[in-house]
């Protein structure tokens, strides 16, 4: 048996690896969402793809902005794409094309 599905579930824990963020957002569907922060406000995560890179950036820091999506760090330095976002009172979109009207800064 599993456990009761709750909100509280929803917010993605970047510390955790590419592969528990991954379970974590397919699980989640549809209800109630994975969630993480996109320029300070929350935002719903549909789709995310493991990538085989990593990084030594802090878990949960933005690594780049592709044409497929967001890349960001998760513990033990792996690397995850988001590819499917829907901002707080807006639609569900492809997460490339959410940041080109809301571009985001990238910290080397």
């Amino acid at each position: 048996y599993a456990a009761m599905l709750s909100r509280e579930m929803s917010t993605i824990d970047w510390n955790r690896s590419a592969h528990e963020i991954s379970c974590q957002v397919r699980g989640l569907i549809p209800w109630p969402v994975a969630t993480m922060e996109l320029h300070g406000k929350p935002c719903k995560v549909f789709s995310v793809k493991l990538l085989d890179k990593t990084t030594d950036k802090a878990p949960g820091a933005f690594v780049a902005v592709t044409k497929k999506g967001l890349e960001v760090a998760c513990g033990g330095g792996t690397v995850i794409l988001v590819e499917e976002v829907q901002a707080q009172g807006g639609k569900r979109m492809r997460c490339a094309d959410y940041l080109r009207g809301h571009p985001i800064t990238i910290e080397e």
